[in-house]
């Protein structure tokens, strides 16, 4: 199925491109618009590596710096959850008590699983001790690089495309127009038959 439809676009690329007269100009301007967004699809690969690499490093500044500033610390939970949590857009909260520099805090935190009272969870705490989320990692900057690497490709190639859209639509309204001006010339024009004497 690809193959016949690859073969079907090439012999259109091929006929557009021809020398045959038959070929309207606004054909050829039509396949000129599309290998205009192959084009730039091709060229905002390179685009889109260097957005991965500056997306990467940024992220990795980030990740060293909260390395320095956040710790992982063993809280105590002081009070059991109350079942499965199910519903990620309003999580469950547990109140915890941990000791930093000193002094006893004590906070909810968002409980990753069900879990009793006196438990051992694991918290990530800033140097005043306040509860902080965990670090980003290196995988999470890899991660974040690739998808913006990907929506940076794919907002060029959707600008490509629309522009090549809004070209085939002006195209087309031009086709549409020759076709009404030759329908007119073919039901108005006689050829002059009916000048002729018989």
């Amino acid at each position: 199925m690809a193959i016949t439809r690859f073969a079907r676009w090439s012999r259109w690329f091929g006929r557009a491109l021809s020398r045959n007269p038959l070929i309207r100009v606004t054909d050829r301007l039509e396949v000129l618009a599309v290998l205009a967004v192959l084009a730039v699809a091709l060229f905002a690969l390179p685009v889109a590596a260097l957005v991965k690499d500056e997306a990467y490093s940024a992220t990795v500044r980030t990740a060293f710096q909260q390395e320095q500033s956040r710790h992982a610390v063993e809280a105590s939970v002081l009070e059991s959850t109350t079942g499965l949590l199910a519903d990620f857009d309003s999580p469950e909260y547990v109140r915890v008590q941990w000791h930093h520099g000193g002094q006893l805090h004590d906070e909810k935190v968002v409980a990753p699983a069900p879990v009793e009272a006196g438990d051992a969870l694991t918290i990530w705490v800033d140097d005043a001790g306040e509860v902080v989320a965990a670090p980003v990692t290196v995988g999470d900057a890899a991660m974040g690089g690739l998808a913006a690497a990907i929506t940076a490709w794919l907002g060029i190639v959707a600008c490509g495309a629309l522009v090549a859209l809004v070209i085939r639509r002006g195209l087309d309204r031009a086709r549409d127009r020759g076709w009404e001006r030759e329908l007119r010339l073919l039901a108005h024009n006689d050829d002059g038959w009916a000048n002729r004497h018989i």
